[in-house]
């Protein structure tokens, strides 16, 4: 794939084009407003006792369609409104409908479309290993700003920062800025926002909240409802999410590099989801411009390589309810710019969830163990011909699937594995307790010598090969409208350079008037 070269001022023009087409979108976005009651758009990425409710009731099958592409838009939980769905359910069953419900309704009772919030963390060390989470960037990870919610709009302001406690390394972030529309049963959106594909709980290997959110603009379906056709009806209920965005930071590599999704899962019989996923890097910097040929070209082998960087996956979870415990096994396999079977460069996720009540007056608990494996194989499951350096880098776009220095998949980067088994018990009170235990194996012997070799091929963890075992606690509580955690955690080695063993302790609150 050889990049043709651009001017200075084309390259420029898209960069404005891009910034243009993103506020476009969103003036026209906010157009839309009415003065009905307001909720909240969606169930947004990085609240894990939110989302252990929704996999509860996804498991009772009172939550109907797929629901590994986060955010989640509303309309996936209209069915909860109805309490005769509820009647006869467990105690536990009934509490996670009723936090789901306030949670997304938000402020409805106050007759309020505007409110402030506002997220403060603070960590002696930001997490090696980013789960589903929402743990700080930095040292310092502070945002604050307004939110405006009615039936068919809402807008998030954020501004805030990233810094060391001491104020160094100072980074402007607008992070969680967004406005959403409903037009019909489509969800229009824009801004910063935080993007989860796939089952895992600790990893998603294409994309993740491991990076900061990159712009972007896109269209999701607000409710999962299947096709009234009997050709399309067998599919069952489906979500589709697209999404367009722009990788604008100065010191990237192949400098404003568009960035386009296409996701579609399918739920053909009940519990069952089936997941497919594309993302596409192209554009930006000297790289030839062609995002038709990008979106629509499949092709990649030697003879004619396309013009972009491209990753995809196929997922497939599996959830059953024993009625008083649900169990789910999920996989997640990326192909990395290949053909889908031989030749593929694939990585590996799986895991096994459990989860249950506790006892007879609400509290539930979740057992999760999961294994992520970003060493590609040459071919689907070729495990023992394993090929160097192939996730996330690529020899056109230098930066790889990378933003502002963190892959936007995998939280360990390339040719790295991590176990995990974790835990979760949330209290009939809203509050949850949280375990985990991580064993890592960052980078390899081989990619290393690359990396010291000048290659493009590099782990931006660790430069050379370290094993880490994590080990981590913590508690959440909510507070009327204010939500505390606090987190500590302990591990024997650190990346490349640090080295020795490290004790860490992480704060924060999430507060909404």
């Amino acid at each position: 794939m050889s990049p043709a070269a651009n001017p200075a001022n084309l390259v420029s023009s898209r960069s404005r084009s891009a910034h243009g087409a993103l506020a476009a979108l969103l003036m026209a976005v906010l157009a839309i407003g009415s003065n009905s009651a307001q909720a909240a758009p969606w169930a947004e990425v990085g609240d894990r006792s939110l989302r252990n409710d929704i996999e509860i009731l996804h498991a009772r099958g009172l939550i109907d369609g797929p629901i590994t592409t986060w955010p989640i838009p509303v309309g996936f939980f209209s069915a909860l409104h109805n309490a005769q769905s509820l009647v006869g359910q467990p105690e536990y069953v009934q509490l996670a409908a009723q936090r789901v419900l306030a949670r997304l309704d938000g402020h409805n009772n106050d007759g309020q479309p505007l409110h402030a919030a506002g997220t403060f963390r603070l960590s002696s060390e930001p997490n090696l290993i980013r789960d589903f989470g929402d743990n700080a960037r930095d040292e310092a990870d502070i945002r604050a700003g307004l939110d405006y919610e009615n039936e068919r709009f809402a807008a998030n302001l954020r501004v805030g920062a990233l810094s060391n406690i001491d104020g160094d390394g100072y980074r402007f972030a607008l992070d969680g800025t967004y406005v959403t529309a409903l037009l019909g049963n489509w969800q229009l959106y824009g801004g910063y926002i935080d993007k989860w594909y796939g089952p895992g709980y600790t990893s998603s290997l294409i994309l993740s909240n491991n990076a900061r959110p990159f712009p972007k603009i896109g269209i999701t379906r607000n409710n999962s409802t299947a096709f009234e056709t009997p050709w399309l009806s067998w599919l069952g209920r489906y979500q589709i999410d697209f999404f367009v965005g722009l990788l604008e930071e100065d010191a990237r590599d192949d400098r404003n590099t568009g960035v386009g999704s296409i996701r579609i899962s399918i739920e053909p019989i009940n519990g069952l989801e089936l997941t497919v996923t594309r993302v596409s890097q192209f554009c930006g910097g000297d790289n030839a411009c062609k995002p038709f040929r990008a979106a629509f070209g499949i092709n990649n082998t030697d003879k004619d390589r396309n013009a972009s960087n491209d990753e995809g996956t196929f997922e497939i979870k599996y959830t059953y309810d024993f009625n008083v415990v649900s169990f789910s096994p999920y996989l997640q396999i990326m192909n990395e710019d290949t053909g889908p079977f031989t030749h593929s460069y694939e990585s590996h996720m799986g895991g096994l969830s459990w989860a249950g009540p506790w006892d007879q007056n609400g509290a539930s608990w979740r057992l999760v163990a999961e294994y992520t494996d970003s060493r590609a194989t040459l071919d689907a499951f070729s495990f023992g011909n394993r090929v160097t350096g192939l996730a996330y880098n690529n020899d056109q776009y230098t930066d790889g699937f990378r933003y502002r220095g963190r892959t936007m998949g995998f939280s360990l980067d390339s040719d790295s594995t991590l176990f995990t088994v974790s835990g979760l018990m949330l209290m009939p009170n809203g509050w949850t307790y949280r375990a985990a235990f991580h064993n890592a194996h960052i980078s390899t012997a081989e990619l290393a010598a690359a990396q010291a070799s000048g290659s493009i091929l590099r782990n931006t963890v660790s430069a050379q090969p370290v094993t880490v075992n994590q080990y981590e606690a913590g508690v959440t509580i909510p507070w009327q409208s204010l939500s505390f955690d606090l987190g500590v955690r302990y591990q024997d080695e650190q990346p490349f350079p640090d080295v020795g063993s490290q004790f860490n302790v992480e704060a924060g609150v999430q507060l909404r008037f």
